[in-house]
Order: C-alpha cells, then sequence, then structure tokens
C-alpha cells in the first residue's frame, strides 16, 4: 500500500490538504504554505473565509516513502461564487 492524495470532493465541508515530502509540518506551517499559494485566490479566500465556524485537521505520516499529508476541514464551506470572504 501507498500514500497518495485524498479524494475529498464528496462531503459537505470545505477541504484542504497539503502534501510534504521529507519531513513533518507543523498546522501552523501548513496554513501558512496555503496562505502563501496566492496563484490560486480560492486557496487564501477558503482559509481566511469569515462564515467558516469550525476547523478540524488530521495528519499522517507514511514512514515508508518519507511523506506526510495533513487534511483540513471547514464547516461551512467557503469560496462561494459571487461572495466576499471577509
Amino acid at each position: 500500500m501507498s500514500c497518495g492524495f485524498a479524494s475529498l470532493t464528496k462531503h459537505k465541508y470545505g477541504s484542504k490538504q497539503l502534501w510534504t515530502t521529507g519531513m513533518t509540518l507543523t498546522p501552523r506551517m501548513v496554513v501558512d504554505t496555503w496562505v502563501k499559494e496566492n496563484h490560486t485566490c480560492r486557496v487564501y479566500t477558503q482559509v481566511v473565509w469569515r462564515k467558516s465556524l469550525e476547523f478540524g485537521c488530521a495528519q499522517a505520516r507514511c514512514v515508508k516513502e518519507g511523506t506526510s499529508i495533513t487534511i483540513c476541514f471547514y464547516n461551512p464551506p467557503g469560496n462561494i461564487v459571487g461572495k466576499k470572504p471577509y
């Protein structure tokens, strides 16, 4: 069995995931990475979405591959077309 990105499309929450190689990032480092991904506004706006009231994350390390994945869920989800994030 190998590690890979998770399919996060069939649920009611907003979600983000980050795959890293060589080191496990702290939760703060993960969120900072998403905020810095300014090439896609959707990443940033999900992190700062005003109406998201619940936030939960999990992290797993894949020792064999030397990788880790962090997945976070937001409720309610953000990035609604036509709505402002703030």
